[in-house]
């Protein structure tokens, strides 16, 4: 297994980013990986055998995907995340707008100003801040490529599984963008 392979197994797969995870995965009693590292990194070095600054090289070119893994990952979507090229070829082909009703990144974060710092009205973190989420286009099947695409949180959240891709934007896309442009407008 090459370093890239084996970092991404231990990082992401694996998700090692405590002791306790170091002590599971070295089959160790908990506490003991404390005591051996002083650091998580100490244990990243030593497990891939590389000095500190490889160990910074490596994780540069792990920026990106860190961030949208960070994110966006959760047990669901667990498979979208098997393969960082992939997860990025994906990724890099969506709009920076909803896929419904094409409300852009920036609108979205406009919307979050003027309401003062949270997307929800009743002002509890429930949704995201403006951030376009993952949605699944036909509910009835998993988190895959060629089923999931990025759409605002209004969408995600009034589509549901109750509605099917094709009414949804025949019937409900046009009144959401009317929607954004009144609250933008304002």
């Amino acid at each position: 297994m090459n370093l890239k392979n084996k970092y991404f197994e231990l990082c992401y797969t694996m998700r090692i980013h405590e002791f306790s995870k170091v002590d599971q995965y070295k089959n160790w009693t908990y506490g003991q990986a404390r005591k051996r590292y002083k650091s998580l990194n100490e244990f990243y070095q030593d497990e891939l055998n590389i000095n500190s600054d490889k160990l910074n090289k490596l994780r540069k070119e792990f920026k990106i995907f860190d961030k949208l893994y960070s994110k966006y990952f959760n047990e669901e979507r667990k498979g979208l995340f098997d393969n960082p090229e992939n997860f990025l070829k994906w990724y890099n082909k969506q709009k920076d707008s909803c896929n419904y009703c094409d409300i852009t990144q920036s609108a979205l974060h406009e919307i979050v100003k003027k309401r003062n710092g949270n997307l929800t009205l009743n002002q509890k973190t429930k949704r995201s801040k403006g951030t376009l989420e993952i949605e699944k286009l036909n509910p009835s099947e998993g988190y895959t490529y060629s089923n999931s695409v990025l759409c605002c949180p209004f969408c995600n959240n009034a589509k549901s599984n109750l509605i099917s891709e094709e009414d949804w934007r025949r019937f409900f896309a046009p009144v959401m963008k009317n929607y954004f442009n009144s609250i933008l407008l304002k």
